[in-house]
This record gives structure tokens, C-alpha cells and sequence, in this order.
């Protein structure tokens, strides 16, 4: 292995410094990956390049090291001089998926995870082994739509009912009120305490499988907060909070904000804000947060972290908790529902029966969403909270410890106007047409759609 050509193309960068939409920034946009995905991608496709270009035969990329190519290429200047420093022009060469290049792409595949393996070691298989790298999470799709059957409970619990109703026919009409109806709301009120129990030993369960995914464990302080808030602006909240902190803004008498300090730092996020105010007079928090959701940096963040969420809502594994949680409270609804059906066949008053229903099918919807978001605004982020204080780090960086105490880390001076800021984004309820839009079209179709022409063999580059 050439050393010295690998260190010279390691330390070859791809962005300019404070470039708003760069090349590692619109990568991640384009496919929506996470920050820390999208710079390991960017590794490897360095490392592929380093063994073409030391290599005489053919060498082929994986489907994300091919999008990371074709992106790279549109980048004209940058991928010249990158191909200038390895001593070699690498030319990009399609496959024409004539079944008589197979042979040929496979044996270069064949030889490019020999050839890495002597190199750089064992390949990271959610870079090279799949399509779509939130396939290397272990989660099976579900073939039910979440949304779908939350939105059709109240029909299904209501069809429910009259089965319900002739088998514990004999049993409802026994019962004498008001013994059934404080009977009913026991039996309620238990139902809710061992969904309660069902729901965080499963969601417990379902995180532990997923949670060694190296996408998931590198995950930032900024996109858990995200995961966990699912409001943008909260994520603004703390990075201008930190410039305040640090005396480059200031918060005026009027609760406007005024750059004081236009130095650019290595804090892509901050560096953003600063660009937005820069040579402006000072503005209100209000314009400057919904400016800075429009930018890419902060809107590749939002797409990464509802990709991954729309990943595990549409798994069998998810899936199955919330089906479970709907039949236990359909069913206990459906016994009530039972008991206003026989009480109107018999001509027996319901009117409190009624007064107990409304509350308690508010009380189901209420739950069921408070399921559907558990998972992403407790279950994990609780858990990493817990990783996180466990480490000790005696000197955490200013993100971190805005994911672990939030707002108690806000400057006096800028909780005001923060409180004062109407919402600008949705809010925390998360469902899967939220994400259909953003998880569907960053899926593979939005990952690959520079590397699906090419598809699982964009035949790499030749020898000589």
C-alpha cells in the first residue's frame, strides 16, 4: 500500500470551508443521509478511487459509493484535482447490463473487496453490501400501513362490537348498573396499564436490536434532537443560543438579535447563522429562524432523521406493538359499545353509558398517537441520554449537553424570545404520510438516482 498517496488523498477535502450548500452537504440532501453516514461514504469512495488509481485492472463501487461517484463528478474542478493528486485519470464506466459484462462486473467486484481487504481491512457492509443503507437495519417492512389502520380504528372496534355483543350477551345483560359501568372503567384503566407495560418492554426490545447499526450509534447531538423534538426550530433554538453564549450575537432591548462577531468557526451549523445575518441590521428571531430552516444544512437534517424514523414506523417489528395496542383498546371499546347496543334492545337508559364512551374513545385515540411517537421522543432518546451520562466526559461539547438538559441550558436573555416565537414547523405528532414524502423519496429512489442507471454494477473503472 502506498502510504503517502493514501495520507495526500485522505486529507483531500471536498468542501470549501463555510460553504452553505458544498459538496458533502448536498450530497447528504440529495440521498438524505445523516451527517456522519454521508462523511463515511465519502471515505470509502476515497478508498475506492485510491485502489483504482494504484490498481491496473477494473475495480467496481458498491451502490453508495457509485452515488457518492456521480455526485462527485458533477463536481468538475474538485474531481480533476482529486484524480491529479492519485496520479490517474479514473473514468466512470456504466454498465450497459448486456448479460455478457456480468461476468466482467462481478469478477471486478470480486476483486475490489480482495484488493480493499489487503488495504483497508473489512468493508463496512451499510456502505458496501446494500442498495439502500438503511437496509443494514435489522427490520423487516410491514406489509400494513400504520396510518391506515390508525385512521380506519374507530370503524373497525365498532364491527368489533357486534360480535362482541352476541358473544357476551348473556353476561351484559346480568350485569346491573352502576356495578358495570364502575367494573367497565377498572377493567379500562387495566387494559391501559398493561399496554403500558406491553408497549416499553417491546419498544425497549425493538431498539436493542437495531441500536449497534453504526448509523444509528452515530447519530449527532443536533439530529437526536430532532429525532426526539421533531420541530426544526428546536434545533435552531440551540445553536443560536450557543453563538449568544459565546458573544457573537446579542439579544437587544428589543429582543432583536445583532451579530457581533461575523468570524466563521468549525461549527457548520453556526458558521450558517452567521452567514444569514452577516451585513444585515439586527433582525427578529422569528425571521432569522424561519430563514435558517430553509437553508440545506438544516433542511438535510430534518429529510436524514425522517428517513430513519420512517424506516422503523413502517417495520413489521413497529407495526406489530401499535396492531396490538388497537385490539386491546378495540376490544375494551367494543365492550362498551356492546353494552349501549343491548341497552337500547332492551330499552334500558345509556345516557350514562354515553357520558363514559366519548371520554374513553378520546382516550384511545390520545394513547394510540402517544404509542406511535414513544418510540422516537422517549424509548431512544432516553436511552442514549443514559449512554451518554454514563461516559462522564468531563467536558462534553455544547451540542451534547443541549440534547441532554435542553432548554436548561438556554441564556436567560434568550428564553424570552424564544417562548415569545410562534411554532414555524409541524408539530411532534409523527405519522407515516409525514414521512412517506420525505422517507419514500429518500429511500432508494432518491439514493440511487444517479447510481440506479448504473445499478448494482456501475462497472468501476478499467486498468489501463
Amino acid at each position: 500500500m502506498n502510504k503517502t498517496l493514501w495520507e495526500k488523498a485522505l486529507a483531500f477535502s471536498f468542501d470549501h470551508p463555510n460553504d452553505q450548500y458544498g459538496f458533502s452537504t448536498r450530497l447528504a440532501l440529495e440521498n438524505h443521509w445523516t451527517i456522519n453516514f454521508t462523511q463515511n461514504a465519502i471515505l470509502e469512495y476515497k478508498k475506492f478511487l485510491f485502489l483504482a488509481a494504484t490498481n491496473s485492472e477494473m475495480v467496481s463501487p458498491s451502490e453508495i459509493v457509485d452515488i457518492v461517484w456521480h455526485q462527485h463528478l458533477i463536481f468538475t474542478n474538485s474531481y480533476s484535482d482529486f484524480c491529479d493528486l492519485l496520479g490517474k485519470k479514473i473514468e466512470h464506466i456504466p454498465s450497459t447490463h448486456n448479460r455478457s459484462e456480468f461476468d466482467k462486473f462481478q469478477t471486478a467486484k470480486e476483486r475490489t473487496k480482495e484488493l480493499y481487504e489487503i488495504n483497508f481491512g473489512t468493508q463496512p457492509a451499510e456502505i458496501w453490501h446494500y442498495k439502500d443503507e438503511l437496509d443494514s437495519l435489522p427490520l423487516e417492512k410491514s406489509k400494513y400501513e400504520v396510518s391506515k389502520l390508525t385512521k380506519n380504528f374507530l370503524t373497525y372496534t365498532i364491527l368489533l362490537s357486534f360480535p362482541v355483543c352476541l358473544v357476551l350477551y348473556s353476561l351484559l345483560i346480568k350485569i346491573r348498573n352502576p356495578y358495570f359501568l364502575i367494573g367497565y372503567l377498572l377493567l379500562f384503566v387495566l387494559g391501559i396499564l398493561f399496554l403500558k407495560f406491553y408497549v416499553g418492554r417491546s419498544f425497549i426490545s425493538l431498539y436493542n436490536k437495531i441500536k449497534a447499526n453504526p448509523i444509528l450509534q452515530n447519530l449527532t447531538a443536533l439530529e437526536l434532537v430532532f429525532f426526539k423534538e421533531e420541530k426544526l426550530e428546536v434545533v435552531i433554538h440551540g445553536v443560536v443560543n450557543n453563538l449568544i453564549l459565546n458573544h457573537k450575537i446579542k439579544v437587544l432591548i428589543n429582543d432583536r438579535l445583532e451579530l457581533i462577531d461575523d468570524k466563521f468557526v468549525e461549527n457548520r451549523y453556526e458558521n450558517c447563522i452567521v452567514e444569514i445575518m452577516k451585513g444585515l441590521d439586527p433582525m427578529g428571531y422569528k425571521e432569522l429562524c424561519r430563514t435558517a430552516m430553509q437553508k440545506p444544512i438544516f433542511e438535510q437534517l430534518q429529510k436524514a432523521m425522517y428517513r430513519i424514523k420512517s424506516r422503523i414506523f413502517n417495520s413489521k417489528e413497529f407495526t406489530r406493538v401499535i396492531i396490538v395496542v388497537m385490539v386491546v383498546l378495540g376490544f375494551l371499546l367494543s365492550i362498551g359499545f356492546s353494552r349501549f347496543i343491548t341497552g337500547i334492545w332492551r330499552g334500558k337508559p345509556v345516557i350514562f353509558l354515553l357520558f363514559a364512551m366519548v371520554p374513553l374513545v378520546a382516550v384511545a385515540f390520545y394513547y394510540i398517537n402517544q404509542v406511535m411517537q414513544l418510540m422516537f421522543v422517549n424509548i431512544i432518546p432516553s436511552i442514549v441520554k443514559e449512554n451518554v451520562l454514563n461516559k462522564g466526559e468531563s467536558r462534553r461539547h455544547w451540542e451534547w449537553d443541549y440534547f441532554l438538559y435542553g432548554n436548561l441550558v438556554l441564556a436567560n436573555s434568550f428564553v424570552p424570545i424564544i417562548n415569545h416565537a410562534p411554532a414555524t414547523s409541524s408539530g411532534s405528532y409523527f405519522s407515516s404520510s409525514d414521512v412517506s414524502s420525505c422517507g419514500s423519496s429518500g429511500g432508494s429512489s432518491c439514493g440511487s438516482s444517479c447510481g440506479s442507471s448504473c445499478g448494482s454494477s456501475c462497472g468501476g473503472c478499467g486498468g489501463d
